[in-house]
């Protein structure tokens, strides 16, 4: 008798952050303040609950069907099953047959929209061939994505404590003078 032989992929549902405001009654763009905390937060944010096992499963099932034809899709869909999706994480699991990782890793970077979000990155982070080191690599990650996010928080507080200082202190030069 032959095991069927499958592979876990470990992805995150990258939304697009607003980065640019626009006036619309001025003519001009105004950026919004770049730093490491605002980036990390700002790609790391929970999905909206129209992304669901079933919408994403659709969609790579789309992605297949279009950039693979006929072939592509029925051979990797024919193995194909959702194991986890979490909305606030924005990660999820996927197994598949061994021998479709790359197709179907080919067709979760070419999509780019979700149901009716538009600008929607899926990040195929890592695969394996067991559910549980998956999940072993997926906590780890997130607990070095809170470290990265409490260390830069702590750096933005001591900048703003500094620069309250300094304003103070050329207050108080400024007094003297």
């Amino acid at each position: 008798m032959v095991r069927l032989k499958t592979r876990y992929i470990l992805f995150e549902v990258i939304l697009s952050p607003h980065i640019i405001n626009i006036d619309e009654n001025e003519d001009h763009i105004n950026t919004v303040h770049f730093t490491k905390h605002n980036i990390l937060l700002s790609h790391h944010r929970p999905c909206p609950k129209e992304i669901s096992n079933k919408t994403l499963l659709q969609e790579i099932r789309h992605s297949l069907q279009l950039n693979f034809g006929d072939y592509g899709s029925g051979k990797v869909g024919s193995l194909l099953q959702f194991k986890y999706f979490s909305n606030n994480t924005s990660t999820g699991i996927i197994r598949c047959h061994r021998e479709d990782v790359d197709t179907l890793v080919a067709a979760l970077t070419l999509i780019n929209k979700i149901g009716e979000i538009n600008d929607v990155i899926i990040n195929p982070v890592k695969v394996s061939g067991t559910i549980k080191k998956i999940e072993q690599y997926s906590i780890r990650r997130s607990s070095k994505l809170i470290s990265l996010l409490n260390k830069s928080r702590k750096q933005q507080k001591l900048k703003v404590n500094l620069i309250n200082d300094f304003t103070k202190i050329e207050a108080d030069i400024e007094e003297n003078v």
